[in-house]
C-alpha cells in the first residue's frame, strides 16, 4: 500500500500554491546546487577543507532535488501518488536519509571552526583534506547503512501521505511509531544544539579578538590563511546552519505536537514541515552566493 487512508482535504487554492511552491524550490536546488558543483570543479583554489563540506551538503541537496522534489510536485498537482509502492519507498528513505547527512555534515562543520577558530594550534593535527574526505565519505556510509538496517529491523514502511505531502514512515506498531518519532525529534534536537554550541563558542572568540591578526593556519595545500579569513567564513557556515535549524524546526515541534503532547495536528498545517525543510535544499547557495567572495565570482565567471 503506497497511499494512507488518509484523504487529500487541501482545497484547490492551496493545491495550486503547493505545486508551484514545489516547482520553484526544485528549480532553485538544481541550479543552486549544480552551480557549487560547476565552482568546486572548475576552480581548484576553492577546494580548501571547508568547501569540501559545502559540496557534500549541495551533493545531498542534489539528490533530493532530482529524486524527491519532482515527485512530490507530481503528486501534489495530482492530488495521489502516482508512482510506484518501490519509488516511494526510495524517496521517502531518501528524505530522512537527507536530514541525518545534512546534519552530520554541519555537526563537522561546526567542529571544524571550533577547533580552527578556538584552538588553531591543534587545527592542522586534526583537519587535512584527506581527513576531511575520510571522514564525509564516513558519514554518508555510516548513516546508509544505520538507516537501512534500522528501518529493515523494524519492518518500517513508507507511505503517501496526502495532507503532508511526503512518503512518512510508518511501523507495524503504533508505540513504536511514537517512540521512534519522538527519539528523532530529540536526538535532531540536541544535535542542531550541539552545532549552534560550538558556533557560540567560536563567536566568543569572535567578539574577543575581533581586530586581531593571528598566526596563519596551515592547510593541505600549504597556503597561509589568517584568522580573519577563517572567522568570515565561520560567519557563512554559522548562517548556513542558521537556515537549515530553522527549515526544520517546524517538522520536530510537529513531531513533538503530535506524538509527545498526543495532539492532533490540523490538515492544513500538515504541509509545513515539507515545505519549508525544501529552503534548506537551496538556501545554501544562495548564502555562500551573497557572503562568498571567491563562490560569488566563481558563480559569475559560470553565468556570465
Amino acid at each position: 500500500m503506497v497511499e494512507s487512508e488518509e484523504q487529500d482535504s487541501r482545497g484547490l487554492r492551496a493545491v495550486v500554491l503547493h505545486t508551484a511552491f514545489f516547482t520553484i524550490m526544485m528549480v532553485l536546488s538544481l541550479a543552486g546546487n549544480v552551480l557549487i558543483c560547476l565552482a568546486f570543479y572548475r576552480n581548484k583554489s576553492l577546494r580548501t577543507i571547508t568547501n569540501f563540506y559545502v559540496l557534500s551538503l549541495a551533493v545531498v541537496d542534489l539528490m533530493v532535488a532530482v529524486f524527491v522534489f519532482p515527485s512530490v510536485t507530481a503528486a501534489s498537482g495530482l492530488r495521489k501518488w502516482p508512482f510506484s509502492h518501490e519509488f516511494c519507498q526510495f524517496t521517502g528513505f531518501l528524505t530522512n536519509y537527507w536530514v541525518f547527512v545534512s546534519l552530520s555534515i554541519l555537526a563537522l562543520t561546526a567542529i571544524n571552526r571550533y577547533v580552527c577558530v578556538v584552538k588553531p594550534q591543534h587545527y592542522s593535527f586534526f583537519f587535512s583534506k584527506k581527513k576531511t574526505m575520510i571522514s564525509i565519505c564516513f558519514v554518508w556510509i555510516f548513516m546508509f547503512v544505520f538507516y537501512l538496517v534500522f528501518i529493515v529491523a523494524l519492518q518500517a514502511t513508507f507511505e503517501w501521505q496526502p495532507n503532508a505531502l511526503h512518503c512518512r514512515v510508518t511501523f507495524p506498531d503504533e508505540n513504536t511509531t511514537k517512540v521512534v518519532y519522538i527519539g528523532f525529534g530529540i536526538c535532531t534536537s540536541l544535535s542542531m544544539l550541539f552545532v549552534l554550541f560550538g558556533y557560540c563558542g567560536v563567536y566568543r572568540v569572535i567578539w574577543r579578538h575581533k581586530n586581531a591578526v593571528v598566526p596563519f593556519i596551515h592547510e593541505g595545500n600549504n597556503q597561509g590563511v589568517s584568522r580573519a579569513q577563517e572567522i568570515k567564513t565561520s560567519r557563512v557556515l554559522f548562517v548556513a546552519v542558521f537556515g537549515f535549524c530553522v527549515s526544520w524546526m517546524p517538522g520536530i515541534a510537529m513531531k513533538a505536537v503530535e506524538f509527545g503532547l498526543k495532539t492532533s495536528v490540523p490538515s492544513y498545517l500538515q504541509s509545513m514541515p515539507m515545505l519549508f525543510s525544501c529552503i534548506s535544499a537551496w538556501i545554501n547557495p544562495i548564502i555562500y552566493g551573497v557572503m562568498n567572495r571567491a563562490m560569488q565570482r566563481e558563480f559569475e565567471n559560470i553565468l556570465l
